[in-house]
């Protein structure tokens, strides 16, 4: 629940859970404003103030972007902000997915990449790394091989992918592809429209500094071909970019992994309980992309 005295302050009355972020997002009203009230600890949210000027650098080029009605509360436990609610919802379940809604995204995406370009915010977001740094840490694989060995099936899998995807940015230093700040989350439900009108982008709790490829790890999802075609027809892609969206996109589910694992079988003594469930990873490993198998080639079997 919100933080009593965070509604005394603000004056709030809350309303209910909004979304699955595990800091928590909640509605709440102040008379007949609607509001929305985020906790961002700050271990799940680094640099969460980055976020804000992204967010502020977007809407000042027309994008509607969540914007602060109070200045941000910051405790022991993380921080507390006060967003006005956008109007507007996001696409219903049953069009999320279809092709025409598809490539509408990624027309958009690239458009919002644009903007994001011309901000001029290039440095990077404390406790965020580079696609190559995420899979070239030795960590991971140190914690992959532990989990290999409780769940061979699975930690081969992860552990060879970490492997072949670490090796291509080895042979692939620093490739000059476009980069900028990305949304970080660029699916259907952070889009908000009120009569086909595009009214809110919300959500940019994953924004940061990096190849602007990787905005679809989750936008694309490995899969969802229609966005990248949505995209390359405002701005077209470059081979090298082709050959980029793969391994971007596997570095990207290797994020959080190894803290995961680290806190299970780092434990002292021997861990207790079931070992992590990686199954969202290997799920989003396993999708296949035609257009991608003929842009880039077919995918290594990791």
């Amino acid at each position: 629940m919100i933080d009593p005295d965070v509604c005394a302050r603000w004056r709030l009355v809350p309303g209910p859970v909004l979304g699955d972020r595990p800091s928590g997002t909640w509605a709440a009203t102040r008379g007949d404003a609607a509001f929305v009230v985020k906790h961002l600890d700050p271990v799940t949210f680094p640099g969460w103030r980055y976020t804000l000027r992204v967010a502020a650098a977007l809407r000042a080029r027309g994008w509607p972007t969540p914007e602060p009605a109070e200045e941000p509360l910051t405790g022991a436990g993380g921080t507390w902000v006060l967003f006005r609610r956008l109007p507007g919802s996001p696409t219903g379940p049953g069009d999320r997915g279809r092709p025409a809604e598809q490539r509408a995204r990624g027309r958009l995406l690239a458009e919002l990449h644009a903007d994001a370009l011309a901000t001029g915010i290039t440095d990077q977001r404390d406790g965020f790394r580079s696609p190559a740094d995420v899979v070239a840490d030795p960590e991971l694989d140190r914690w992959l091989r532990a989990h290999e060995a409780v769940r061979p099936d699975e930690g081969t899998v992860l552990r060879s992918v970490r492997e072949t995807t670490a090796q291509w940015f080895a042979d692939h230093a620093d490739p000059a592809a476009p980069r900028s700040v990305i949304h970080g989350d660029f699916t259907p439900w952070n889009l908000l429209y009120d009569d086909g009108r595009l009214t809110g982008v919300v959500d940019f709790e994953a924004t940061h500094h990096t190849f602007q490829v990787a905005d679809f790890a989750l936008s694309w999802r490995g899969y969802q071909d229609d966005v990248l075609r949505g995209y390359d027809e405002v701005r077209a892609l470059s081979d090298l970019e082709w050959h980029l969206v793969r391994p971007t996109f596997r570095a990207w589910l290797f994020l959080g992994v190894r803290d995961v694992l680290a806190r299970y079988y780092g434990r002292p003594g021997r861990p207790c309980g079931p070992a992590p469930d990686l199954r969202w990873q290997l799920a989003h490993l396993g999708r296949q992309s035609a257009l991608l198998t003929r842009k880039a080639g077919p995918a290594d079997p990791g």
